[in-house]
């Protein structure tokens, strides 16, 4: 399964503030993605094993984990986050509300463009996300701009007060975005952990 096809584009500064958090951007999504999909895999089993024990045409079950998901996500009576959010409201339109946050702001400029030839999640790993999300690009984009903001925070944060104190600064600028390029070019910044 290969998702973002494209990539995915930050601004030169929500890389920043990612990478104020984390050394490795691409490093740490990957690594994301694959515990929520062994997390999510592991919640699917203990979901359904009591569904597979009362189940009298199931005689045996898989030892291992990634057979049993599998055996799971291929029973007709399985459905997806989706499939069970349209089976309960059938006009429920599908969750976009990070994709449009992300949407909304104009990449243009600096930016930097994360995994070039797009995210490859095995299969398997997907569809057990699918089971608990809605869209996996949405709740990929979610994490993303999730840890963008956490970094933001903790700039702004641990460095404020430093703006505040140095006599050397007369003006800051009015936004968020402004601050930051401004953090970013002070000559004692460091990335948390460094």
């Amino acid at each position: 399964m290969n998702i973002f096809s494209n990539g995915i584009v930050l601004t030169a500064n929500e890389n920043a503030c990612v990478l104020h958090m984390v050394p490795d951007v691409e490093a740490w999504l990957s690594s994301t993605i694959a515990e929520k999909a062994r997390l999510r895999r592991d919640a699917l089993i203990e979901e359904w094993r009591p569904r597979l024990y009362a189940d009298d045409s199931v005689t045996e079950l898989p030892a291992n984990s990634d057979d049993l998901a599998t055996l799971i996500l291929a029973r007709s009576d399985y459905k997806t986050r989706l499939q069970q959010d349209s089976a309960a409201d059938p006009v429920i339109a599908t969750s976009t509300t990070q994709k449009d946050k992300y949407d909304a702001v104009t990449r243009s400029g600096s930016t930097v463009t994360l995994f070039s030839s797009g995210i490859t999640i095995a299969d398997l790993s997907g569809n057990v996300i699918l089971a608990y999300v809605q869209n996996l690009e949405e709740w990929v984009i979610g994490a993303l701009m999730g840890q963008v903001n956490h970094g933001k925070k903790k700039m702004v944060a641990q460095y404020h007060p430093i703006i505040m104190a140095d006599s050397s600064v007369t003006t800051m600028p009015a936004t968020e975005d402004g601050l930051i390029t401004m953090i970013l070019a002070r000559d004692d910044y460091q990335r948390l952990g460094s």
